[in-house]
């Protein structure tokens, strides 16, 4: 299973808006995780506590109203979308 390791850059995005950006994983436990915005920290407030849910392969958090996923690490996931769909 993928799960959030300190220490490592993962993207938060929003399904309804095609746009993503990089936060660290400063801290972790059994059932929290702490993210920091990478670019923009003094924009939020951080570390920000997150709630972690357990899947079969990987963790998900939410941290700003922005959806974390552990299986983003080192990918972009707004690369993924092809703007013309949009």
């Amino acid at each position: 299973m993928t799960q959030f390791a300190p220490g490592e850059i993962y993207y938060g995005s929003l399904s309804v808006a095609h746009s993503s950006f990089p936060v660290r994983c400063v801290k972790r436990t059994d059932k929290s995780a702490w993210f920091e915005h990478v670019t923009m920290p003094e924009g939020y407030k951080g570390p920000k506590r997150a709630k972690i849910h357990s899947y079969k392969d990987s963790e998900s958090a939410s941290a700003w109203g922005w959806y974390i996923s552990s299986t983003t690490l080192d990918k972009d996931p707004s690369s993924m979308y092809d703007p013309y769909t949009i």
